[in-house]
Parts: structure tokens; sequence; C-alpha cells
């Protein structure tokens, strides 16, 4: 956290994981600005604020938008597409520049043209977060050395350019990409493995293999499987092509290994392993 945050009145909407850690994080940087969060949950904002994440806490929305230079939209999906098109009538500032952190970049910038607000809107994706949910599970250093992909129109540029100092002084690692690419990315960098996760903890809870029955690998890999499903819901509705091809790829794949075990073809796993080792390490 070595730059001063380039906003000075920042209100952050939606104090889950997300949200309470950009909170926490940019309350914590040197000349932090004025912090106002927001959720319609009471006991949440309570609890942001005896946290010291925020400095105010409204019950209305309104009061939360109506002052601030950037406005943080860390709702699920649905939630960030619904507030863009409404938040005009809900006292965003005039010049306040809008800034998401959801999954998938395109259906919010569609919102954002939609609303014509493509001028003052930066889509954010931090690649940071974790499997629980709520303020409870939120931190201070969840964006410390993560990448943040950043998207905007060319006539927000500007703004772009302020928000990326911005995840620079949170510790992330700003990288501006498309919208469009940033989706294909994420369908199979991030949506792939949490389908993965849970296909493997199914399998495991149908051969009656308990999680406290794994080692060290095997709960690495079925971390994901704990992640709350009503926060993936929304990004497989928008499921890109590359998930759903790739998904079936991996299918078939499978099903090769299980044709090899069965006629003891160990040299095409052996052969298998070798390839996705270099992966690995290279």
């Amino acid at each position: 956290m070595t730059e001063p945050a380039p906003f000075q009145r920042v209100a952050v909407v939606g104090l889950g994981v997300m949200g309470g850690s950009f909170a926490r994080a940019l309350t914590a940087t040197r000349e932090a600005p004025e912090v106002r969060g927001w959720c319609p949950n009471a006991d949440e904002r309570r609890a942001a604020l005896d946290a010291g994440a925020v400095m105010t806490a409204p019950e209305a929305l309104r009061e939360a938008l109506h002052w601030a230079d950037l406005v943080v939209l860390a709702t699920p999906l649905p939630v960030v597409c619904d507030l863009i098109s409404g938040i005009a009538d809900n006292g965003l500032a005039n010049e306040a520049t809008i800034m998401d952190v959801a999954g998938l970049k395109e259906p919010v910038a569609r919102a954002a043209a939609a609303a014509g607000l493509s001028n003052r809107f930066v889509g954010a994706h931090p690649m940071a977060g974790s499997e629980a949910s709520g303020f409870a599970a939120s931190r201070p250093d969840l964006f410390d050395d993560a990448i943040v992909w950043v998207v905007a129109e060319p006539e927000a540029d500007a703004r772009a350019t302020r928000v990326e100092a911005l995840w620079r002084s949170l510790g992330g690692n700003p990288v501006r990409t498309s919208a469009s690419e940033h989706d294909r990315l994420m369908s199979l960098a991030s949506h792939l493995p949490q389908l993965i996760a849970n296909s493997l903890a199914a399998a495991l809870n149908a051969a009656d293999i308990g999680h406290d029955d794994l080692g060290p690998g095997g709960r690495d890999m079925t971390r994901l499987a704990a992640s709350n499903p009503e926060m993936w819901a929304p990004l497989f509705e928008d499921a890109h092509p590359d998930l759903i091809g790739t998904l079936r790829t991996m299918a078939a794949s499978l099903g090769h290994m299980a044709d090899d075990l069965e006629s003891g073809d160990i040299d095409a796993l052996v052969s298998l392993m070798k390839q996705t080792q270099t992966w690995r390490t290279s």
C-alpha cells in the first residue's frame, strides 16, 4: 500500500467478501479517502462499521451514492446490472466514476451502455476471493499481488487510469483488457476449475468418501466445492462457448483414461501425466 488512493469519497455497495475486503484495504491506505458502505443487511453494515472498514454505513442507498466520486459495486452479477440500470435515480453524483468487481464484464458493460454510462464506467475483476461468504470472511490483504483485470471504453480511459492507480494502492496489479477477452479467459481459468471441483466432490460423495478422508492434495482440489452456488449461478447463465467445449473435451479425456486403466495401457496415462507435469512446472 504505497500510493495514496486517487479518489476522496468512495461508496462501496455490497459488503461481502469482495466489498468488505475492498473497504478494509482502502481504509488502510496512506491518506485514505472517506469510505461509506451500504448493503441491505443491517447486521453486515454494523459489522463493517465495528471493524472500522467504513466510516459510515447509511440505511439508505441514496445516502451512500449522492456524495461519492467513486461508486464500487461489489454485489452478485445480476444485482450489479440492475444497480447500473437504476443508479442515476438512486442519487448518483453527477461526475462519479462507477466500478464493479463482478466475475464477468460483458453483461455489465452492456448494462452501462444501455444506461448511457459507458463514459463513467470502469469494470474491474481482481483475481482474488474466497469460498466463504459475508463480511466476516473479508480481509484487508485479499488483493495483495493479485492481478486485477480492468475494462473500459475509450471514452472512460482517464477514469480507468485512476482506477488502476487505486488498485495499485491496494496492492493489486492492474492489467487492461477487453470485456470479451476477459470473459473468455475467466470461463477457462476460473469457471472451469470451479465446475471440476464440484464434479470431483460429487464423485467422491457418491463413492462415500468424506472430506476428512482426503489428504492435502484432495483437500486442495475440492476447496472450491464449498463455494456459494447462488454466487456462481448468474455467471453460468452467461456461460462462454469455450467453457462448454472444454468441459466436453475433458469428459472425453476422462473416458479415455478409464479405457486406458481398464485395458492396462499405463504408458498412455504416463504420457499424459508427463505432458501435464511439463505444463505445470514450465
